[in-house]
This record gives C-alpha cells, structure tokens and sequence, in this order.
C-alpha cells in the first residue's frame, strides 16, 4: 500500500506534457535573518542569551516546460549570526514539477502535519513556541523528511490535499525495504473566515517503535484579529526505555489582535500530557510585534512553562537558538526580544 502510493505520486508527473516554450530560468535568491536577546531562566539558574532563530538563505528556480507544465527547485540552508559557525545547516530542499492537477517535489521537505501548525503558531521560531510542548523524543510531527516525495493538490470547492512519503531516514545508504519510512498526510478546507485543518503520520523511523500521530485544528480570522485552537494525540510511544507503549495528547489556543496598522498583540497556550504519568506541563506566551516595514519586524515577549513532577518541558525549543536543558518539575521562564529581517 505504501509502495503503490509513492508510485501514484510520482506517476502525476506523467499527466502534463508538451513542447518546451522557452529556455529562460526564474532564479530567487532570498532569506531571513532572525536574532534575538534576553534572560533565560531553567527553574534554578538564569542569565542573559543572544539566539540566531532559523535564520536562513535560499535559491529558488522556475523554469515553465510548457503552458500546462513548470519546473520547480529549491535550496535551502539554516545560517547563524550567533555562534560563529560556517557549516549551514539542511533545510527544505528539492526539485519538482508543478501543473494543474498540482505539484510534486523530491527531496528533503517540511512534511504537511509541521506545515499545519506553522498556520496556527503565534511564535514561531522565537521562545516560547507551540513545539515545546508538543514535541518530545519519539512524538515527533514537525519534521522535513528525508529521501522524500510530496504531492500538494490543487484547491477543489475548498479543499486541498497533501501526502508525503519519506522512503528512508537512514542516512547515506540506500533502502531496500523501506522498514524506517514515514507517511504522512493532511486536509484543509477554507469556507468564508473559516479554515479546518487535519493531518495524520505514521511512523516508522525507530524499528522499537511505530509511532502513530494525528492533529486537528480550526482557525478564525476577523478584521484586525485571528484566533486559533490546535489538538494532538500520539501513540505508540516507548519513552526511556519503557516496555509498555504511552501516548502523549496534547492542545493549544492561539490568537493574535492588531492595536494599531503596525502594532499587534500576540498570545498562545499550550498543555501536554502522557498516559499514566506525571509528565504534565503547561506553557503560555504573550507578546508584541511592530512591523517597522514589509521586511523588517521587532517583537518583544515573554513566556513561562509549568511541569509537574515528571515533566522537563522547555521554553527554547523547535526554531529558537539552542534549547535550554530542564531539570523534572522545575519551571522555566524567558524574556526576550527579536528583530526579524526577511530579503
């Protein structure tokens, strides 16, 4: 079943044809630079921190086959202003075909369930972030596949689809059973003001474990306003060790308001927890962004988690610099602010 989908995906390469119309290639070259400063607190210790946040630069090519097909690529690489390091770090990354009946890319690419909460997220790659808490080890959503091919359909009554089918994540050989692959898919259906979202994986990579996950969420969007609720559940899950798989649920409520045309008021809540366990945390974060211009942004925030006995939920992770190691049942804190440069 797995092997007949990645071959129907690849086989809608087929459906467009014609003759070349012309030799001219459409190169972009863009990025973001996102830095950010502030006080750090892990629940014993605390202190001052400069963070470089998924900055990034990239090539993007166009290059029209014919009236009815396009060829499209990309390369991506994660830079940073903060640590002084020259190695730029993999991003979304791949070349595909684009047509009417829609698009097809090969390659390393961010997989639709992260795709569905970067929608929903109010802080993204900055402290305080929705991955801090509903990614942990295993339970994992929010990834760019590997040895990838992704197919996004085009817009019907409403509703768009997208499936990718990670064929390995084993790292420099090639698979011959596809034991460690990913599938993952999702739906949305925009109506008015109103967008639906669902999005499923199912999870190979660990040969220990398959680890199954689903999300659902719903956004609202007014005039000079957006609000946004997000629900995860994951199974399969064999933390440290354990012989009996756990399952880990998680939610968010997300919504923005703007003050003024170039002051907005920013806030989020997120809460997981795991069966049977005294892993619970809750993180919230509130803050505000001014747009100085169409490319430059500066925010300021602030945002807290609370961890029950079992729990070592951060506030510095997913996109923002390096994570911040937490001790079980402490609470950390952040205060921080950023400007976000986008060329």
């Amino acid at each position: 079943m797995k092997k007949l989908a990645y071959l129907t995906i690849a086989g809608l390469t087929m459906f467009s044809a014609g003759v070349i119309a012309e030799d001219e290639i459409d190169l972009e070259f863009y990025g973001k630079a996102h830095v950010s400063a502030g006080y750090l607190y892990d629940g014993n210790n605390g202190g001052l921190n400069a963070s470089s946040n998924s900055s990034r630069v990239g090539l993007k090519a166009n290059y029209r086959v014919s009236e009815t097909l396009e060829l499209i690529g990309q390369v991506e690489r994660g830079v940073d202003f903060t640590d002084g390091s020259s190695t730029f770090k993999a991003r979304s990354s791949y070349l595909g075909l684009q047509g009417d009946w829609g698009t097809v890319r090969v390659g390393y690419y961010t997989s639709p369930t992260m795709a569905l909460l970067s929608k929903v997220e109010e802080f993204r790659d900055r402290a305080g972030e929705g991955r801090n808490i509903v990614r942990q080890g295993a339970a994992n959503l929010d990834r760019r596949l590997k040895s990838s091919v992704h197919y996004q359909s085009p817009n019907w009554q409403g509703f768009t689809f997208a499936l990718q089918y990670g064929t390995t994540e084993t790292t420099g050989t090639t698979s011959t059973d596809n034991d460690d692959d990913v599938i993952n898919t999702s739906l949305t259906y925009q109506v008015n003001d109103w967008t639906f979202l669902a999005g499923y994986q199912h999870d190979n990579r660990d040969v220990s474990q398959t680890v199954k996950g689903t999300r659902l969420a719903a956004i609202r969007n007014g005039d000079g306003w957006r609000v946004a609720a997000i629900t995860q559940y994951v199974d399969g899950l064999k933390d440290a060790g354990t012989v009996t798989p756990t399952s880990m649920t998680s939610w968010g409520v997300t919504g923005r308001y703007q003050l003024s045309n170039d002051l907005w008021l920013r806030g989020q809540v997120f809460a997981r927890e795991y069966k049977d366990t005294q892993n619970e945390s809750v993180l919230a974060t509130i803050g505000v962004d001014r747009v100085l211009s169409s490319k430059l942004t500066w925010y300021g925030l602030a945002t807290a988690t609370q961890n029950k006995a079992g729990a070592a939920a951060s506030v510095t992770g997913g996109g923002y610099g390096d994570s911040m190691a937490v001790v079980l049942g402490d609470d950390p804190f952040a205060i921080s602010t950023g400007l976000i440069f986008k060329f």
